[in-house]
């Protein structure tokens, strides 16, 4: 074999070697850096919310403050007018003194009337924030479990509706509510809300249990 021939073949060699080392390093760099497609679900969190059982608990303790200021309210507004009969039929040296009377109970029923709204109301928000707050972690823990990568809260079933009442223009309405859609369509396959409000209910009645 001349040497011309087997230098060719050694290079031959080299270069298929070469080759291979660079395929083989190629492939190992992509298993390491590439990543499987991210898993992308929904949910509605309007149904989440309705659904739950804690929800209605909620609801239910909060009815039962709601039934307490109204027979508080109506005892202040029923003793206003037995003053107000006792004013109508008291002679004339007495009415001043009923007066500033009556005029004490209108403040003070008007009061507790606006101190009662403004308790209701926070009692609602506290609600409303804690089952949002718990909404998030049974999400976590449903998407760590079940290997979700984005959950994203659907709101492609949300009609544009407009408000004869509202100050605002139709067209304004109509707008705003375009420009705060965030998904268009989302399939049912990655809707993941039945199985968000199945977690929480369980866990509330494990809690309940205990």
């Amino acid at each position: 074999m001349s040497i011309t021939l087997r230098t060719q073949r050694i290079a031959t060699v080299l270069m298929v070697v070469t080759l291979m080392t660079v395929v083989v390093g190629y492939a190992a760099v992509a298993t390491t850096t590439m990543r499987p497609p991210t898993v992308v679900v929904t949910f509605n969190i309007e149904r989440v919310t309705a659904d739950l059982t804690e929800r209605g608990d909620a609801e239910a303790k909060l009815r039962d403050l709601v039934s307490k200021v109204e027979d508080e309210g109506k005892r202040r507004v029923d003793a206003i007018k037995k003053l107000q009969e006792s004013l109508d039929e008291a002679p004339e040296d007495e009415k001043t003194q009923l007066n500033e009377q009556l005029d004490q109970l209108t403040l003070e029923a008007m009061s507790y009337s606006r101190f009662v709204e403004m308790r209701i109301d926070n009692e609602r928000s506290l609600m409303l924030r804690d089952l949002y707050l718990k909404i998030q972690s049974a999400v976590a823990d449903i998407s760590v479990e079940n290997g979700y990568d984005l959950v994203l809260i659907s709101d492609d079933d949300r009609e544009i509706s407009i408000s004869p009442q509202s100050k605002q223009p139709r067209e304004l309405q109509v707008s705003e509510q375009i420009r705060m859609q965030r998904i268009v369509f989302s399939s049912d396959q990655i809707d993941i809300t039945d199985q968000i409000v199945t977690h929480m209910n369980l866990e509330w009645e494990k809690k309940s249990d205990q």
